[in-house]
């Protein structure tokens, strides 16, 4: 008996160490495993995807596994991990980078060995992706502009002219508020970042939020920011824009009421014009959407900067960097991979690749080229460096905690303006 028992307790050691090994074995493969994680829509999951397909088939020594989400699922996922310390090896954000810059390494040596090819880009285009001290915190995804999508047969059904370079803020709301009468539409969408264009209307005034020092403001009155406020909360309240219960039901681009012909404008990023051109042509073949800049101060410039729509950045729990930076570097300069993207998180920062891309552009990408194109006509450019290390809090602060007050009625535009310079102040402060 002792001598089965003795033989059974080998037999399942031998056991155990066959299965140990053989895990060793397929662990040690010669497969290097990186993993990647992004937000966006159906459309950029479904592409995203395939591109990483194409990388691996092109580059069988390495592995890639992925995660996606939208924004809010994106971010939970992004938080959980952060704190565990256990950061997706390439992970992709925006202007709220501050907050996870502690899980963030810099990408300067990886341009300066030439792992990460940028002859074919302007030193502009890496700026943006750029800190204030030097740090390259991630590779732009493309770059974008902030404007307005617009659907110009309403605006020829309500007899109100369309948009064009140079109109006015007052001629802004005057439109929203004509169509919402004669249409029984909403002239306008919901911003989905006040806090943005806020900044872009004071800087239509010649005031900057934000100093060129990333240490502090750039405006010591609060009341330079009450006509923005007057202007949205008249708006809301005129019933010409989506009440904060009404934009709960509004998701994602593809969702936006001026897809369905329940507006005449979106407000949005111009990267995001192609989810949604797309989306309202799916539903009416006729439909013909357009784009065009924000409404300006009388006699004004256009304050529009060109800016990264979003960033891939290296994580520091990264155990395979080298392998991350080689997709990264593939993936912004890979024509092919670029071909299946479209420019769809925003125009490529690289000259080689645009040049292959517009001429193939499908009617709605042309229009976000000629957006661009008119942004830099117009004066614009790509924004030299990246924003204030706090702005995320202050752009929160002003697009969660005020906007539904004040276009709700709850507070005045005096009242919002002195709470958002408050914060801001206290946030950032002065030298």
């Amino acid at each position: 008996m002792k001598k089965l028992l003795k033989f059974l307790l080998l037999a399942t050691l031998c056991a155990t160490l066959v299965l140990v090994l053989t895990a060793c074995e397929d662990a040690d493969d010669g497969i290097t495993e990186i993993s990647i994680a992004w937000w966006g829509s159906q459309h950029r999951h479904d592409i995203t995807s395939e591109v990483i397909a194409l990388f691996m088939e092109e580059n069988p020594d390495i592995r890639v596994i992925y995660e996606f989400g939208d924004g809010d699922s994106y971010f939970s996922m992004l938080d959980t991990r952060a704190a565990a310390g256990d950061v997706w090896d390439l992970f992709q954000l925006g202007s709220n980078y501050p907050v996870y810059i502690d899980h963030i390494v810099p990408l300067n040596p990886f341009v300066s060995d030439g792992s990460i090819d940028i002859s074919n880009t302007t030193q502009d285009f890496i700026d943006i992706t750029t800190t204030h001290n030097g740090d390259i915190v991630g590779i732009s995804n493309g770059v974008n502009a902030w404007g307005l999508a617009y659907d110009p047969a309403m605006f020829d059904a309500a007899g109100v002219p369309r948009p064009a370079p140079g109109w006015t803020w007052a001629e802004f709301e005057h439109a929203t508020l004509a169509i919402a009468e004669q249409l029984g539409h909403w002239g306008m969408g919901v911003f989905t970042n006040d806090a943005i264009t806020l900044t872009q209307f004071m800087a239509q005034k010649g005031i900057e939020f934000w100093d060129p020092d990333p240490r502090q403001l750039g405006f010591d009155d609060p009341s330079v920011m009450v006509p923005y406020f007057r202007m949205r909360q008249n708006m809301v309240l005129a019933g010409a824009m989506p009440d904060p219960g009404e934009a709960m039901g509004i998701t994602d681009i593809e969702g936006d009421p001026l897809v369905f012909g329940e507006s005449a404008m979106a407000y949005l990023a111009s990267n995001q014009f192609i989810a949604l051109a797309n989306a309202a042509e799916a539903l009416d073949p006729s439909r013909q959407l357009a784009m065009t800049v924000l409404p300006t101060q009388p006699g004004g410039q256009v304050a529009s900067d060109i800016v990264s729509s979003q960033m891939f950045s290296l994580s520091r729990s990264s155990e395979n960097p080298e392998a991350a930076v080689r997709f990264l570097n593939f993936w912004v300069n890979s024509v092919e991979a670029n071909e299946i993207l479209q420019g769809e998180r925003g125009i490529p920062i690289m000259e080689h690749v645009r040049a292959v891309l517009r001429p193939q552009a499908t009617p709605v990408i042309a229009e976000t080229y000629a957006f661009i194109d008119m942004i830099g006509d117009l004066g614009g450019g790509p924004a030299t460096v990246l924003g204030n290390p706090r702005q995320a809090e202050v752009e929160d602060f002003l697009n969660d905690n005020i906007i539904d007050r004040l276009v709700l009625g709850l507070i005045t535009p005096e009242e919002a303006a002195q709470e958002v310079f408050d914060f801001a102040l206290q946030t950032v402060g002065f030298n």
